[in-house]
């Protein structure tokens, strides 16, 4: 190992679309190490995620440009949207200013709490053990299956860690992005309701307390993508591999 590189870990699965007539193919990469997280596809985006500063940076090849969220993210974004809308309200005059403020937060919506009938409660995501076993490329699984209320979402077949040979820091990753991205979620619904989501596809780690070697996304009882592990070898991976390119700009949320 090279003072440049860290050992770590490469977990690479195979992402299928069960909608087309061809089943195309995605090949997923995750590198692990030193306490990071590097997710790339065959597509022109990377994400990275530091499990020790608890945020997440996604990289566009396309534009040369990377953005960095957290949990807090969301609320920061709303706090610039409050701040543009005040300052939007100082520039008008004081006598139209009630009415030009009602007619903002009319277009926000529930962004800025806008009007109770137009705030809907997401279904409760939950996931089921449902007694089934499997072997998938010689590893042993249990399978569980993702509903939000009594839609099935997905079905997994979870191996446990030591089945997989998973090391602390893979796991610990996983983990982590989990919480993150439930806490980032959290922020979404409460500056806006219309836009709760329960499209975290590491939520239900914990719970499974294992790995998901293969899984299938459904909609509407159909199964339209399937992703099966394909290997995990140990390998020093670069330290820059965690870091945006050389000469891409950073972005906020908010597009500048």
């Amino acid at each position: 190992m090279t003072a440049t590189a860290y050992a770590g870990e490469v977990v690479e699965v195979i992402s299928k679309d069960l909608t087309s007539s061809e089943n195309a193919e995605e090949t997923l990469k995750f590198l692990f190490s030193d306490g990071f997280m590097k997710m790339s596809t065959d597509q022109e985006n990377d994400v990275i995620f530091n499990s020790q500063s608890r945020n997440m940076m996604i990289i566009s090849h396309a534009e040369k440009s990377y953005m960095i969220f957290d949990e807090n993210t969301a609320s920061n974004i709303k706090s610039e949207i409050d701040k543009a809308m005040e300052e939007a309200l100082a520039q008008v005059p004081p006598e139209q200013r009630a009415m030009v403020e009602r007619m903002m937060k009319q277009q926000m919506g529930n962004m800025n709490g806008g009007a109770p009938q137009m705030q809907m409660e997401m279904p409760k995501a939950e996931i089921r053990k449902v007694g089934r076993s499997d072997t998938i490329n010689g590893i042993s699984c249990e399978y569980y299956e993702a509903y939000t209320g009594n839609e099935k979402d997905m079905e997994l077949c979870v191996a446990d860690w030591d089945d997989i040979d998973a090391s602390e820091n893979m796991t610990n990753s996983f983990m982590a992005m989990g919480e993150m991205m439930e806490g980032f979620l959290e922020q979404i619904s409460q500056m806006a309701p219309m836009m709760q989501s329960n499209d975290n596809p590491f939520a239900y780690l914990k719970e499974m307390d294992g790995y998901p070697i293969l899984s299938r996304q459904f909609s509407n009882g159909v199964a339209t993508e399937e992703t099966v592990l394909k290997s995990i070898t140990e390998q020093d991976i670069e330290k820059n591999e965690f870091n945006a390119p050389e000469g891409y700009n950073k972005q906020d949320m908010m597009g500048m």
